[in-house]
């Protein structure tokens, strides 16, 4: 058989999806990488229901798509309560049509120690970073399953895939979703949903001042990011990292773990801030 007449060759250079016309939800979508995807995804010709629990940001991103000749339902949704997760879909199908494309990107940070983390903040780190997402991707699996397309990405973190001190909570939530992503991915295939993880670095967003970090080195914009996501959707990558760097440390890992170990102490140490940052509100829906 010739092998540009196999089906073996979809496997390595799959067609490019078409954007335009298709539905997109996007939690967190208010600010930061989310901002950036929504306002992307908008120009690309996508209708994009934007979901997050700040009502301010809710109305300028409206605005900003409405502006841009885009077309835009917003929601406000506390993803920490399961009641207002289980109500994103109907609500967002109700005003825009059968949604093709979830994209969990909502997240919250802390930066602590286990010993400085109670039970009830690291519960609702939970609920937001992980059962949120699996409630909303069960939904879209329901839905799109049925219609035999669809796509669901999942916004993680490089601390998915190597954890990272004084944020143990997080790099758990995050390595939970890791997991969860890669066993989606097998069993929603055949349905003809794909299953996408994207692993992003520091990231310069209100992410981090929430959790009361200041990244440095290795920083990508939001739009950066929300370019890749967008490759992503084109091409039904199952997984990528953001930054080379990131792909250069998780290979540098998975050969030398102790060593990675060891140079993650010394980064961690001096990206920490050196003088406390101002009070921030209470953490949010805010993406990473």
């Amino acid at each position: 058989m010739n092998i540009l007449h196999s089906p073996w060759i979809f496997c390595w250079f799959p067609p490019v999806r078409e954007l335009k016309g298709s539905v997109a939800i996007v939690t967190g979508g208010s600010s930061g990488i989310g901002r950036a995807l929504s306002l992307l995804l908008s120009r690309r010709g996508v209708s994009v229901g934007v979901v997050s629990n700040v009502p301010q940001e809710l109305a300028e991103v409206d605005e900003l798509i409405t502006g841009q000749g885009g077309r835009c339902k917003t929601m406000y949704a506390d993803l920490s309560r399961p009641e207002e997760v289980a109500a994103v879909f109907p609500e967002m199908e109700g005003a825009l049509g059968p949604v093709d494309t979830l994209v969990n990107n909502a997240g919250i940070g802390m930066h602590k120690t286990l010993l400085e983390t109670d039970d009830a903040h690291f519960r609702r780190l939970f609920e937001v970073n992980f059962f949120a997402v699996v409630a909303l991707s069960r939904e879209a699996l329901q839905r799109m399953g049925a219609r035999g397309r669809g796509h669901i990405v999942n916004v993680s973190s490089a601390s998915a895939r190597r954890g990272l001190a004084r944020m143990t909570a997080y790099s758990a939530s995050k390595a939970a979703m890791h997991g969860f992503s890669q066993a989606l991915r097998l069993e929603a295939f055949r349905q003809g949903v794909h299953v996408s993880e994207v692993l992003p670095i520091s990231v310069a967003t209100p992410f981090f001042r929430a959790a009361n970090y200041r990244p440095q080195g290795w920083v990508q914009t939001p739009e950066q990011v929300a370019e890749t996501i967008v490759r992503v959707l084109e091409r039904g990558t199952p997984e990528v990292c953001t930054s080379r760097w990131t792909r250069l440390a998780l290979a540098l890992d998975a050969f030398a773990p102790n060593l990675v170990a060891r140079l993650l102490e010394r980064v961690e140490s001096r990206h920490r801030s050196e003088a406390p940052l101002p009070e921030a509100a209470p953490p949010a829906e805010n993406p990473h």
